[in-house]
């Protein structure tokens, strides 16, 4: 479906939803569980319900109560073979591999759209290498075989999604285990709400610099409730188009999270944006931004969302370590310079980064290129470009955010789509 946004003030206030990065981690721990637990937040987006499913499959229950409360069931007995369908969810397919491996699940896993070809043969080297038969290097494939405890060894530099799901996994199993990460790790954050989730379930992790000791034979502890925090993903893209153009206020973060992308905040203050916290609110208002540096290693979903923020500010910027987005749901690196390209906003590829020259932005035909977070970032630059703009098939946002247009509307946004 194709939406039309023209020219907008944006003000009112908005509630992200729950984290999708919290989200699944806190499903797993759930049902990996000894005991019911419920689940609170507005857990939204193809993704949370692609890992649900995954779970479903090894026989979890979940019950829904209203639409910000679940209470999840553990399996009362494992299923010995299984089908995982992962929908184009890179979290889904890298937590669960580990996981159905140390439970000895023969899993047989695919996926949609580009996920076939995000980086995984990391992760399956290193579960071959202690015991589990591949049948492939890339979707669909089939693993088999029981997770054997020992010395772990990945590259971390590749994703932290390899990391969290062998942290989960390595528990569960019968003998005592080490991880290391070869090269440091990437996305560093995630980790560390991989290490808060697991804590709170009761698995005890120890830690020195790149290398993680795991005692084996823990089971995971239910919290009996545990609520999923805001999404700093989400309201990244309307803490932009508060900047750029009218007053946002955005509820239900917490503002101490370990979320990598909180650093929107302190990104957008830099560039000059006047931003308040006062009780529960972040509010986000309109101002003259200027030209800024950063590295986008650990916060990679921010880079085309900034990437609109610096496309309306003075002078030249540079988001360094981009390389990494080629291999989203979309090539997101070349999606965001054509994106800009067609607001009338130059940016160059060069050496791990991209250049940024501010200006006027004018609207035009973008394409999301079924990817969710293109999607959004257009929309917040049409918000703020001169005349209309086309976003094509930019129902892609339900992937993690269904209800981004409807939360574009209710603040003043002039969406011309019927769907949303």
């Amino acid at each position: 479906m194709n939406v039309i946004v023209e020219k907008s003030k944006l003000c009112g206030c908005v509630t992200p939803p729950a984290s999708k990065s919290v989200a699944h981690r806190v499903l797993i721990a759930s049902a990996l569980c000894d005991e019911p637990t419920e689940v609170l937040g507005a857990l939204q987006g193809d993704d949370v319900q692609a890992t649900i499913n995954a779970l479903k499959a090894l026989g979890a229950v979940f019950s829904e109560k209203d639409e910000d409360a679940r209470v999840v069931f553990p399996a009362k007995q494992r299923r010995g073979e299984v089908t995982i369908n992962v929908k184009e969810s890179g979290s889904t397919l890298r937590f669960m591999l580990p996981i159905v491996c140390a439970l000895g699940v023969t899993a047989s896993f695919c996926g949609e759209g580009r996920i076939a070809e995000r980086p995984i043969s990391e992760l399956l080297c290193a579960l071959s290498e202690h015991g589990i038969s591949v049948s492939d290097g890339a979707l669909p494939l089939t693993v088999g075989g029981k997770l054997k405890a020992g010395d772990h060894v990945i590259d971390g530099t590749v994703s932290s999604q390899y990391v969290t799901g062998l942290l989960f996994a390595l528990p569960l199993l019968d003998g005592d285990s080490t991880l290391e990460l070869k090269g440091g790790a990437v996305s560093a954050n995630y980790i560390d709400i991989t290490l808060s989730v697991l804590e709170k379930f009761g698995i005890s992790i120890d830690r020195a610099g790149n290398a993680f000791y795991v005692r084996g034979g823990q089971r995971y502890k239910s919290p009996k409730r545990v609520r999923v925090e805001g999404d700093f993903s989400g309201a990244a893209f309307f803490a932009v188009g508060g900047a750029l153009c009218g007053e946002v206020a955005l509820l239900g973060l917490n503002p101490n999270s370990l979320q990598g992308d909180k650093i929107v905040l302190e990104l957008l203050k830099e560039m000059g944006a006047d931003i308040n916290i006062c009780d529960d609110k972040i509010i986000v208002k309109e101002s003259t931004l200027s030209a800024i540096e950063f590295c986008a290693e650990n916060c990679p979903d921010l880079v085309p969302v900034m990437s609109v923020a610096m496309a309306g500010a003075n002078g030249v910027s540079r988001i360094l370590g981009v390389d990494r987005l080629r291999h989203k749901e979309s090539d997101r690196l070349r999606g965001v310079i054509d994106m800009l390209a067609n607001l009338g906003i130059s940016a160059e590829y060069q050496n791990n980064s991209l250049k940024i020259l501010g200006g006027a932005l004018c609207g035009g035909v973008l394409s999301s290129q079924n990817d969710h977070r293109l999607s959004m970032s257009g929309a917040i630059a049409a918000a703020a470009a001169a005349g209309k703009t086309t976003i094509l098939d930019a129902e892609c946002v339900k992937k993690s955010y269904p209800a981004f247009f409807a939360d574009l509307k209710k603040l003043g946004g002039k969406v011309d789509a019927s769907e949303f």
